[in-house]
């Protein structure tokens, strides 16, 4: 007996090894969202990932997805120094002209000096979005984040009325696909899980993790 199910574990063990890009793949796809639909009142740029986040969401923009194109407001990591280096603004505007296709950037107030999470960036697209009758936000981040970031925008606008969507942007490195090939990529899903995993139980920054 003991025998027979040592045979079926290693049988089962050797298909799951000759299956791991079809199990890899379908992992990391559970962590992309992309539902945008045309004709949002803003599409929003989360911080982080300038170089695929706002190409991406200038051609959402140029195809009538959104009518605003906005610009979270990140704290920098380096108060000293980060005056010598190009805003997200300025990136934003300079990806802009490299596309030769304008857009009116406008960024959104942070509450508290900057935004250190997806959580703090929510906080302050609410109330922007209240200040500016907002009803249909696009988030636009990176496709490994989307589902994080859908969720904890969801959690933080529940009872806002305001319909959110999300839109996936790509990069060149790696995708859900192939992310096991490169260090980034394996870097990136192996940690999603557990940056999700505390979404769930929070909707304000936790107090283990010291944004503040």
């Amino acid at each position: 007996m003991k025998r027979k199910v040592l045979i079926s574990l290693i049988v089962i063990f050797i298909l799951l090894l000759s299956q791991y890009k079809l199990l890899f793949t379908s992992y990391a796809h559970f962590f992309t969202v992309d539902n945008a639909t045309v004709g949002a009142d803003a599409i929003v740029i989360l911080a982080g990932g300038r170089s695929t986040r706002v190409p991406h969401a200038i051609r959402l923009h140029s195809k009538g997805y959104g009518k605003r194109v906005l610009l979270t407001n990140q704290r920098p990591r380096n108060l000293k120094l980060h005056k010598y280096f190009p805003s997200s603004f300025q990136i934003a505007n300079k990806i802009s002209d490299i596309l030769n296709i304008p857009v009116n950037f406008e960024e959104v107030p942070s509450l508290k000096n900057g935004a250190t999470s997806t959580l703090d960036e929510a906080h302050d697209l609410l109330a922007f979005s209240n200040k500016e009758g907002l009803k249909h936000l696009i988030i636009v981040t990176d496709s490994f984040h989307t589902r994080r970031a859908i969720y904890a925008f969801k959690k933080v606008f529940r009872g806002s009325n305001i319909k959110l969507e999300v839109s996936a942007a790509k990069n060149d490195i790696f995708n859900e696909k192939n992310w096991w090939q490169s260090d980034v990529g394996i870097s990136t899903y192996i940690l999603e899980p557990i940056k999700f995993a505390v979404y769930i139980f929070a909707s304000q920054n936790v107090s283990f993790v010291k944004n503040n």
